[in-house]
This record gives structure tokens, C-alpha cells and sequence, in this order.
């Protein structure tokens, strides 16, 4: 019995797995809006009761791949709460930069005109969200709006990288990402957090 449930887990990974394929194609040619179940399983080679199995329609689809997104990311952050709130943020811009490129497809269609535009506001709130509950006490030289202006530049510079890393193919190494990002926060904002 065991092996029948992992077998057809297997069968359900590889399925959404096509699904997601055939999606983020679509995605680079079309807005989600244009895009019909019918076309995403023609592409995907299934039939759409198989579609329909596991999504209501093309926005709960793309919603649980988002979602599915994001836990990755919260999870990675959270292995990394320590070492960021001591300032150390090169082991976490790592991980994260070998998380955006083992997901570069999805994460190029995402942020791209076709994407989803919550999709980037989400990533903002969630990098955000993790930085304030870091970084929790201001030091006594700074107010708190300069702490937020701080915190922003911080979110949206590192979305800006990402943004440009994955337009680009994410052709240099993740390591490289990660030295340049974790350099270019420590100039632009944590020099007086430290």
C-alpha cells in the first residue's frame, strides 16, 4: 500500500510538474487572463478533467504556485533568523539566490508584464516582514522613518537585483548574486544598524 501511495504521489508531482510547464510557456506569450484551461492541458499533453483535479481554474492554479513559492522562501528565511539578526545576511541572500535560480522559469514569468503583479508586492511584504521582525529595535541614533526608508531600500534593491538577474538568465553564479547583494546592502543601509 505504501508503495502504490508513493508511486501515485510521484504521478501527481510529475503531472503538476507538466501543468506548470505549460503554464509558465503560456505565461511568457500571454496574461494569465488569455489563458484558458483548454490551451494549458493541449500544451501539457492531458486531458482537462486531469486539470481539474487539482485546480479549480488557471488563477487557483497559479495562486498555489505562488503559494508553494513562498513557503519555500518563508522557510529559508527562517533557517537564516539568527545569522540576519547578528547582520550576517550573505548565508541567506545565498540560499535565496540558489532558490530564485532552481525556480528562474517561473519566477522570469511571474515578474515579468504577463506575471502577476501581487506576486512582486507579496515577495515585497514577505522580505519586508522578515526584516522588521529581525531587526527589531532601532538603534538610538535613528529615527524611525529613516529605519523605514532603510528597510525599503533594502527590499526593493534586492528585488531589483533579482528582477535583473532573472532577465538576464540568471547567467552569472548564485554565489556571485549573493556576494554583490550582501555587498551593496552593507554599503546602501546596515552600516549604522551594526
Amino acid at each position: 500500500m505504501e508503495l502504490t501511495e508513493k508511486k501515485e504521489d510521484r504521478r501527481v508531482r510529475r503531472t503538476k510538474k507538466l501543468l506548470t510547464q505549460a503554464l509558465t510557456q503560456l505565461l511568457r506569450e500571454k496574461q494569465v487572463n488569455e489563458i484558458t484551461v483548454r490551451e494549458l492541458t493541449d500544451l501539457a499533453d492531458m486531458n482537462r478533467g486531469t486539470f481539474y483535479l487539482y485546480y479549480k481554474d488557471i488563477y487557483d492554479m497559479l495562486e498555489k504556485i505562488e503559494d508553494s513559492m513562498f513557503s519555500a522562501l518563508n522557510q529559508i528565511m527562517d533557517l537564516h533568523e539568527k545569522e540576519a539578526a547578528g547582520l550576517q545576511t550573505r548565508p541567506l541572500l545565498l540560499d535565496l539566490f540558489h532558490f530564485i535560480e532552481e525556480n528562474k522559469e517561473m519566477v522570469r514569468v511571474l515578474l515579468s508584464p504577463n506575471g502577476d503583479i501581487n506576486f512582486l508586492h507579496r515577495l515585497f511584504e514577505v522580505i519586508r516582514e522578515k526584516c522588521l521582525h529581525v531587526f527589531p529595535a532601532l538603534p538610538d541614533n535613528q529615527s524611525e522613518t529613516d529605519f523605514d526608508y532603510r528597510y525599503s531600500f533594502v527590499v526593493f534593491g534586492t528585488a531589483g537585483l533579482i528582477r535583473a538577474w532573472v532577465s538576464r538568465d540568471c547567467k552569472e553564479p548564485a554565489d556571485q548574486m549573493a556576494d554583490l547583494a550582501d555587498a551593496l546592502i552593507r554599503q546602501g543601509s546596515l552600516n549604522d544598524l551594526s
